[in-house]
């Protein structure tokens, strides 16, 4: 394999277009069965796993009712999930998107010789990902080959 660059940027999040829900004009549909998915969970799903327990023992404590939160992340948001980012009145986003590219679309995509490697190479970085980031969650993950 010849030598690559990594890169990393933070995406706009739409889970619309990484799931591939549509076709948007920069996308070549007969490479779509190539893309990998290595989860896919509901963004709604993902926050009752997450905070669920910690709104009932804050609910627990209530003694008004008007005070208990029902949803967590209508509570946040003021809307239920969407599958683009929400940002709150905070300015906090209701989830991040960050993209991770090892060579190009010249030298690492489907076809070339560097393609298999490549590959292997996120998805090894994927699978240890949670492991080695405890405090991130991973709801949404997938590689779409290039």
């Amino acid at each position: 394999m010849s030598t690559k660059s990594i890169s990393m940027c933070e995406g706009k999040g739409s889970l619309s277009h990484n799931n591939r829900e549509f076709t948007a004009k920069n996308i070549d549909s007969s490479r779509t069965p190539n893309n990998v998915i290595f989860v896919q969970q509901d963004l709604g799903e993902t926050y009752h796993q997450l905070f669920d327990d910690a709104v009932e023992r804050y609910n627990a404590r209530q003694k008004r009712s008007d005070r208990k939160i029902v949803d967590y992340f209508e509570h946040l948001f003021n809307r239920p999930p969407s599958k683009s980012v929400i940002e709150g009145a905070n300015k906090q986003k209701s989830f991040y998107e960050h993209l991770v590219y090892i060579g190009t679309k010249n030298d690492s995509a489907v076809g070339t010789s560097d393609a298999e490697k490549t590959a292997e190479c996120l998805r090894e970085y994927m699978e240890g990902f949670q492991a080695r980031n405890p405090n991130l969650y991973v709801f949404n993950a997938g590689n779409a080959p290039r």
